[in-house]
């Protein structure tokens, strides 16, 4: 029987990590950490020149590439996966980088390149669903304070300005791509209670209804308004 790949998304901080860790051990799903988590060594974040960038999120988008492949393949032997963020994490970045004004257009059709090639070859695509943590910025805020090492102040004011931008992404963008395969869920609260919320979503998440066309989303995000 096949499994079912949920990607569990939020802003920076949102408590996407924690949570993934904890309704794994509650359920006895398969957790499968991040892009940049699973790199080694880990990339420096920051870049100089755009080419340093765009090699950066090509770095970061190959290794979604193999998180995917790894996923898949726990699937088809019946696992339930819960990643810890999608497959999307560099375009949606990039886009944010692009919408304001950190990097150009052609950084993004750069990697929209790379991600059509990749799908069409069966390296890279969607989860069965998302679900989306939802967590105020004064919390958000606390848990980065709370945590220097994964989530260094100096790149804190930019990963918050993007995640509003992500955030609209994920609004407007992949959410009606998804359906019913689509879940907020709300992460304020203790930790117990955030998990009970995220399991009933990934239940409810289960639908009939076709799996989304990584083509009909990467179209999306070329045609997508404000990136210049």
């Amino acid at each position: 029987m096949t499994g079912w790949l949920v990607a569990v998304e939020g802003p920076s901080a949102a408590g996407k990590t924690r949570t993934v860790r904890a309704a794994s051990q509650a359920t006895g799903a398969t957790p499968l950490p991040e892009a940049y988590e699973r790199l080694r060594p880990r990339p420096a974040l920051t870049w100089a020149t755009e080419g340093q960038l765009v090699r950066l999120e090509r770095r970061l988008l190959r290794e979604e590439c193999r998180r995917y492949l790894d996923a898949r393949r726990m699937t088809e032997a019946g696992a339930t996966v819960l990643a810890d963020t999608g497959f999307l994490g560099p375009l949606t970045y990039t886009m944010g980088l692009a919408r304001r004004g950190l990097a150009s257009r052609s950084a993004l059709d750069a990697l929209l390149r790379t991600a059509r090639q990749a799908s069409a070859a069966g390296r890279w695509g969607l989860p069965d669903a998302i679900v989306y943590l939802r967590t105020p910025l004064v919390e958000r805020r606390r848990r980065a304070a709370s945590d220097p090492k994964g989530h260094p102040s100096a790149l804190q004011a930019r990963h918050q300005a993007i995640a509003a931008d992500e955030g609209r992404v994920f609004r407007t963008l992949v959410a009606p791509t998804f359906g019913d395969r689509f879940r907020y869920v709300s992460a304020a609260g203790p930790p117990d209670a955030v998990v009970r919320r995220l399991v009933r979503a990934v239940a409810r998440s289960h639908t009939a209804a076709p799996r989304p066309s990584p083509d009909r989303l990467l179209r999306a995000i070329g045609h997508s308004e404000g990136v210049p």
